[in-house]
């Protein structure tokens, strides 16, 4: 029997990217070690907040701390969108690539973004209108929706909102988007002076967040890993960074950091080292040994390229089956379980479908004006008949 070509299978699935650069596999590597432990997290928070349940005390509830930090795939998210937005803005003004465009920039952002978003966020709308649950009776309902089209939820409200709410951390993004021109700024400067300042910025954003209020609804409430992506991007731009150390303690220094990443308290301490953990996992995807060659695995790079539409529709399915799987008197460790293995698959498959049926087409450039071609065929079809 012929053997299947599974690489070239997976290669079918894979993002479909515009740049200039080389595709970076070990970007979409990283993006499956955020999306799942998102994903993971999510599992425990959606059976740990299903309301009216109460759980009986087990032996075993000290291992859900690493679950139970899986939010911080979010943090690694923003380290990775400072670094792929940062590095084509550091490769023009070091020389090495022609100048962005701006319009375009902003264009792709809109026309590769946006329609999953509002697709996803109709569709979700529309289904608590239908089945009628407790976010379609909140009063503003309708005019939330708005707020989110128009990524100012955040900002005007002040909170998260409740219906598929891990879509707020898109409109830090949108902020970081409108801004990065500006911050681009930065690579003009004299490498060990750029440097300098990028480094005392994201030392000194987590200071100035704290005193200000609000700042958790805003891009200055997570600046320092957007700020550790541009340092990143200039790192690797000059060809930079931990090359002088064998690729081997590379691994082991990442596979150090994820494991402190994974199961570290949120001490002051911990929150000012993190951008610096999440830099060192990222470095030794590109310079390390084996690490990279496992973030390189076809199924697992193309599993993080779908990591945006994974984001967008996993947490309502999650929450919707906890809802029916967690009983009350249960143990936290078999209603994560039963969460997982119901829920998981489910929030999975959706999100793999939503990719193929909605996103992956977006990310070809033209398909605004392939739309209208179809759309315009359609029209000529009608007036025949």
């Amino acid at each position: 029997m012929k053997e299947l070509p599974t690489r070239w299978s997976f290669a079918r699935f894979r993002r479909i990217t515009t740049s200039a650069h080389v595709y970076m596999a070990e970007v979409d590597g990283l993006r499956f070690i955020a999306i799942f432990s998102v994903l993971i997290f999510h599992v425990y928070f959606a059976a740990t907040t299903v309301s009216g349940i109460r759980f009986a005390p087990s032996p075993f509830d000290f291992l859900f701390l690493p679950v139970s930090n899986g939010h911080r795939g979010v943090e690694l998210f923003f380290v990775l969108s400072g670094f792929i937005l940062g590095l084509p803005f550091a490769l023009y003004h070091l020389g090495q690539s022609p100048a962005v465009n701006i319009g375009r920039f902003y264009l792709r952002r809109l026309t590769r973004l946006e329609p999953p978003y509002v697709v996803a966020l109709l569709l979700f709308y529309a289904a608590a209108l239908i089945m009628n649950n407790d976010d379609a009776q909140e009063p503003g309902f309708f005019s939330g929706l708005l707020l989110r089209l128009g990524y100012i939820h955040n900002v005007t409200q002040g909170v998260r909102a409740s219906l598929n709410g891990v879509t707020w951390t898109l409109e830090i993004e949108v902020q970081f988007y409108l801004l990065m021109p500006m911050l681009a700024q930065v690579f003009r400067v004299e490498k060990n002076l750029r440097r300098t300042l990028l480094v005392v910025c994201i030392c000194g954003a987590p200071w100035l967040a704290r005193i200000l209020p609000g700042s958790q609804m805003t891009l200055l409430g997570y600046a320092e890993f957007f700020l550790t992506g541009l340092l990143l991007s200039d790192l690797h731009s000059t060809h930079t960074g931990v090359r002088w150390m064998p690729p081997r303690v590379v691994d082991s220094l990442g596979i150090g950091c994820l494991g402190v990443a994974m199961f570290a308290p949120n001490t002051p301490i911990f929150l000012q080292a993190l951008p610096w953990l999440l830099a060192a996992i990222i470095l030794a995807a590109f310079r390390g040994a084996w690490l990279a060659a496992v973030l390189r695995q076809p199924m697992i790079a193309v599993l993080g390229g779908m990591c945006y539409s994974l984001y967008l529709v996993h947490y309502p399915l999650l929450s919707f089956i906890a809802n029916k799987v967690v009983g009350d008197g249960t143990s936290m460790l078999f209603a994560c379980l039963r969460v997982g293995v119901v829920g998981l698959p489910c929030a999975v498959g959706a999100g793999i479908a939503f990719y193929l049926l909605i996103e992956r087409p977006c990310m070809n450039p033209n398909w605004p004006q392939a739309a209208l071609r179809y759309l315009d065929r359609g029209i000529k079809v009608l007036k025949r008949q």
